[in-house]
């Protein structure tokens, strides 16, 4: 009798770089608004689920990193203040602050991918033991992502109106660097070094899923270097596609075989309904290209609107001012009339700026004033130290003079006191006088 052994399947562990700026995208396609839904069976996304995070994560997430950016702004600006930079902080304000991420093609995000071939999600015999085998996998996901990138795991779902049962995640890598004095908030993916190795990823993801069966992936990197230890050809390199991808792909194909067809059948084709779609075609990419000018155009107005204000703001037109907390924009009585025109113009095409610049710049001026008061305050205590050091030395001083001498010096003294208590709105603490001594003594 022949015993056929079990088959194996793998666990899939996929990382796919992402941006801020893909965030919106992203939430279209989880809550099935928008994006590539042709794989998605929208009779059960219903079923679909959270597992880490808040509904919100998104929003808070571009909150957090407009936040970074801030406080990064206000810590450069405070160190250039510190160093009396003056044209580099006029430089700063108007540049306004930056993305806080290196220049990468990937992101400085990390989506993350985990399931496992359909065939083993399907293979148990009731609806029961199928969900509870979801389910167990769901867990096992959340552990081994939470195990890993903490509480930089922002977000996890759980996938199940697609083909295979899958848990999507993200990862906010967020760090603090020193950068030429300052402290820095960064994303950084390569924090974490299951995303910086990939091979690493792969048996970490293998071990901790194999108590439910599954294996780890195919060691491809371990296979090409012994390939080419050995002299032999490295097997070929097996490049994962998106779903998406797929089907734009699969979708070009139709639309090919589509176009032969039609083209087998032009001499049926009315030349007049021909001409119509044309021009409908025509009109549809006229739609699309104007749609992307309006959006570049938004883009571009909101850049200058917020460049805008910082240079009010360098320029000493603008100040901000919190008011019922909440940050306004007002001008500045010795404001030049020509600078004011200029930047309003500038400022008015586009309320999202001037919302970003407020949120930007309020924060830095926050900072900048808190750090001038307790300036302040550190030199009136140390002035108000010496004085009082300088009066007790004055008393010590008269207290070995003659009565005469004494009692004038006491009045002076007495004076200046009151002087110099109205001046800084603190008691000098005049010495008691001493016995035999009068209450005009020193």
């Amino acid at each position: 009798m022949i015993h056929q052994s079990r088959p194996e399947f793998a666990v899939v562990c996929r990382f796919q770089g992402l941006f801020p700026a893909d965030l919106a995208g992203y939430e279209k396609h989880r809550t099935r608004r928008g994006g590539d839904l042709g794989h998605v069976n929208s009779s059960r996304s219903h079923l679909n689920r959270n597992v880490i995070g808040e509904p919100d994560w998104a929003a808070r997430t571009t909150a957090l990193i407009e936040d970074m950016k801030a406080e990064n702004f206000a810590d450069e600006i405070e160190t250039l203040t510190r160093r009396r930079r003056k044209k580099q902080i006029r430089e700063r304000m108007a540049e306004g602050p930056r993305d806080p991420w290196r220049a990468t093609r990937h992101g400085p995000m990390r989506e993350v991918i985990l399931t496992a071939n359909r065939d083993w999600f399907d293979a148990l015999p009731t609806v029961a033991a199928r969900e509870a085998r979801a389910m167990a996998f769901q867990d096992a996901a959340r552990d081994w992502l939470l195990e890993n990138f903490g509480e930089d795991v922002v977000h996890a779902r759980a996938d199940l109106d697609e083909q295979a049962f899958h848990i999507h995640a993200v990862i906010v890598p967020k760090v603090q660097v020193e950068l030429n004095g300052t402290k820095r908030w960064m994303l950084q993916p390569s924090k974490h070094g299951l995303i910086k190795n990939y091979e690493a990823a792969q048996d970490s993801v293998g071990a901790h899923f194999a108590p439910l069966g599954l294996v780890r992936g195919e060691r491809r990197a371990e296979a090409v270097r012994k390939a080419r230890q050995s002299g032999e050809e490295p097997p070929a390199y097996r490049q994962h596609v998106r779903t998406a991808d797929w089907r734009k792909a699969e979708d070009t194909r139709i639309v090919e075989t589509i176009a032969d067809l039609d083209r087998r059948a032009e001499a049926m084709v009315i030349e007049e309904g021909t001409i119509e779609q044309k021009r409908e075609a025509v009109t549809d990419r006229e739609n699309a290209i104007d749609a992307r000018e309006d959006a570049a155009v938004a883009k571009e107005q909101e850049a200058d609107a917020v460049l805008a204000v910082g240079q009010g703001l360098a320029a000493g037109a603008f100040d901000i001012e919190d008011r019922d907390g909440t940050p306004a924009l007002f001008e500045t009585p010795d404001a030049k009339s020509g600078l004011l025109s200029k930047l309003r113009a500038r400022i008015a095409p586009s309320t999202s700026g001037r919302a970003r610049a407020l949120h930007v710049f309020s924060k830095t001026l926050a900072r900048l004033r808190q750090q001038a008061r307790d300036e302040a305050k550190t030199a009136v205590a140390r002035d108000t130290a010496e004085i009082q050091s300088a009066d007790e030395t004055i008393f010590e001083i008269a207290s070995r003079l003659p009565y005469a001498e004494r009692r004038s010096i006491g009045k002076i003294r007495v004076s200046l006191s009151a002087r110099i208590m109205a001046l800084t709105g603190r008691d000098m603490g005049r010495k008691t006088p001493a016995k035999g001594e009068d209450d005009e003594s020193p």
